[in-house]
Formats: structure tokens, C-alpha cells, sequence
């Protein structure tokens, strides 16, 4: 709940929480019965819904409690120049770069998440900055023709070693 916990109370921001999962009902209910008023649950979204509510949104969050090796949200996020902020654990650091491409906050931290979020609604220059240079990353590592040039030499590396 560490996400709930970090926005309550906030004003004039509505977290957006896209995606089902084994922890929604339990999310709904904290929501409900703690009163909690700028929290929405959009549910599952793909394709261009989702690409719209991400181009809506001022930042995203990526909260993940467990290992995540390089999660797809935070890449497709990047590629709509959106900055990140996640929890430092498993891939998610190599990705979010502190004041770089995002910010990072320790796994389960209500407060430094919070933080982190304060930091952004107050900086709104660094949020557009920091969005910049997380596309730029996308572009520059996450290219068609790097992964396509990346296969071709596994392949040729399989056909030498025989």
C-alpha cells in the first residue's frame, strides 16, 4: 500500500492506478474505507487508451515491491517522454536514473516516496527535463536496429562456435 499511503492527502493530484492485478480489491477497499478521494482505479488498459492516460499523466509511478528485471511500463513510459519515478529494486535503477531520466526512492518508503513526489509537483521544469532525457534513452538503447544488430551477433557467435 506503500503507493496509497505516499498520495493520500495530497491536493490538486489525482493518482491514476491502470492494471489488475491480486491487489486491486484490496487497494478499492483501503481507498474506500479510508475516505481516500484523489485515487481512481482505470482498471486494465492496452494500446492507445493506455498511450493517452500515460501522455495525461504529469509523471508515473513505479512502486514494484518485487524483483522486476526491466519492466515494459517504465520503457513505455520513457517513449512518451514521460519521467519515472520507482522503487530502487531489481532493473528498475538501471532504468530510472536519479535526476536523470526519473527518481528513485527504497522500496516500500511511504515517506521518500512522498518526498520524491513533493519534489516533482514543486520542480515542474526538472519533470519535462527529466521526461527529455528518458525518450532519449529509449531511442538511443531501446532501437529496432540495436536489438536487430545485438541478434545478428548472438547468431553469428552460434554459427563460428560449431
Amino acid at each position: 500500500f506503500t503507493l496509497i499511503d505516499a498520495v493520500k492527502n495530497i491536493a490538486n493530484i489525482t493518482l491514476k492506478i491502470i492494471g489488475e492485478g491480486p491487489i486491486k480489491e484490496d487497494l478499492e477497499l483501503k481507498v474506500r474505507n479510508e475516505k481516500i478521494t484523489n485515487v481512481c482505479f482505470l482498471g486494465y488498459k492496452t494500446g492507445r487508451e493506455l498511450n493517452e492516460e500515460v501522455r495525461k499523466a504529469m509523471f508515473v509511478l513505479c512502486p514494484s515491491e518485487c524483483y522486476e528485471n526491466n519492466p515494459r511500463s517504465i520503457i513505455e513510459s520513457f517513449a512518451l517522454g514521460k519521467c519515472v519515478i520507482g522503487s530502487r529494486t531489481g532493473g528498475i535503477p538501471e532504468l530510472v536514473r536519479d535526476n536523470e531520466t526519473g527518481l528513485t526512492f527504497e522500496r516500500g518508503s511511504v515517506e521518500e516516496l512522498r518526498t520524491k513526489i513533493f519534489y516533482l509537483l514543486n520542480n515542474r521544469n526538472d519533470i519535462v527535463k527529466m521526461g527529455e532525457k528518458a525518450r532519449m534513452l529509449v531511442e538511443k538503447e531501446f532501437n529496432q536496429e540495436k536489438y536487430y544488430k545485438g541478434l545478428m551477433e548472438i547468431y553469428q557467435n552460434i554459427l563460428l562456435s560449431k
